[in-house]
């Protein structure tokens, strides 16, 4: 087994500490959008509302539209962030189905300061009910399991 260098250990405390991070924006959107029909638009105002800590290894942007919230984490510029990851989580309002906004976080596939494509909402995915729309992520990105953001 290779020895853990202090930077692998930083790389990945500020890995995690994203992922909380867009976690916890995204679940944010959705518990606001419930509660008040729209979703946030500002980073600060989702910061304060929500109580989070955003790492200070990554910049943060939020746009919202009509039907959805998206959430970005990109690493910022530091020794760093050609080794981090970069995040985006996002709130859809998916009518006429159950959950009614369905969420979604994505990573990029590759370390870098590129901004992950748009996650979209599909429909047909599921051939037993080729109506139900779908979450999926843009290119280059991957979903993150549910599991890896609640350990």
């Amino acid at each position: 087994m290779a020895p853990v260098s202090a930077q692998d250990t930083s790389v990945d405390q500020a890995q995690n500490a994203a992922l909380k991070a867009v976690a916890k924006m995204t679940e944010g959107q959705r518990t606001y959008y419930q509660n008040n029909g729209n979703f946030r638009a500002q980073v600060d105002n989702i910061q304060q509302d929500f109580g989070i800590t955003l790492p200070n290894t990554f910049d943060y942007a939020v746009r919202t539209t009509s039907e959805a919230a998206y959430s970005y984490l990109i690493p910022a510029q530091s020794p760093l962030s050609s080794q981090l990851k970069a995040y985006v989580g996002a709130a859809f309002i998916t009518p006429g189905q159950n959950p009614q906004i369905t969420t979604i976080i994505c990573q990029n596939t590759q370390p870098g300061q590129t901004r992950p494509a748009d996650p979209q909402l599909v429909r047909g995915t599921d051939l037993n009910n080729p109506t139900k729309l779908a979450v999926i992520c843009g290119d280059f990105s991957v979903q993150v399991p549910a599991s890896m953001v609640n350990e």
